[in-house]
């Protein structure tokens, strides 16, 4: 008597499957979980980056509409600018004295009459502002991180456009007005 086949798996060939299997799982796992990682470190940056670049163009504005800057004097730098606004906008008044400062983590306008603090970024690890020894260019250094290690650094320069008439400087001797109407 003939004895027939039996069809099927032997042990070893599930235990090969198994173990292929299981790499495959690993590996896709593990790019699965660096994706995640990337995208998290991505978001988190381009956060930075926006509130970092929209901090920069608020005080470019008002900079670029100051008609006299107290500190940081000619040829030095500092954490912080004062400056009279020459103009009035929605928010701020003309002849308003403005401060631009870092408060912890926190870069700040501060309005001094009626006194006034609003958060411009968080997360800020460096705010430095430098004015020039022989010309009026602003250049600030803004530098924002997050605890989890992201971190984007912003710098920018600014022209005041009001500021009183000087023969090495081109401005537009208190004679600018940024029109903002609708």
């Amino acid at each position: 008597m003939f004895l027939k086949s039996l069809k099927g798996f032997t042990l070893i060939e599930i235990i090969v499957v198994i173990i292929i299997l299981s790499i495959v799982a690993a590996i896709t796992i593990h790019f699965l979980v660096d994706s995640l990682r990337i995208y998290k470190m991505t978001v988190n940056q381009k956060t930075l980056f926006d509130e970092g670049k929209l901090a920069l163009e608020r005080m470019c504005r008002d900079i670029r509409d100051a008609n006299s800057i107290s500190t940081p004097g000619p040829g030095s730098s500092g954490s912080s600018i004062t400056f009279i606004r020459n103009n009035a906008t929605a928010q701020d008044i003309a002849g308003e004295n403005i401060t631009f400062q870092l408060a912890g983590t926190t870069l700040e306008k501060v309005k001094a009459s009626p006194s006034v603090t609003i958060s411009m970024a968080s997360n800020v690890s460096t705010f430095t502002v430098t004015r020039g020894a022989t010309n009026d260019e602003i250049t600030l250094f803004l530098s924002l991180s997050l605890a989890s290690g992201e971190n984007v650094t912003l710098q920018t320069k600014v022209y005041p456009k009001n500021l009183a008439k000087d023969a090495t400087y081109k401005n537009f001797f208190q004679n600018w007005k940024e029109d903002i109407s609708s």
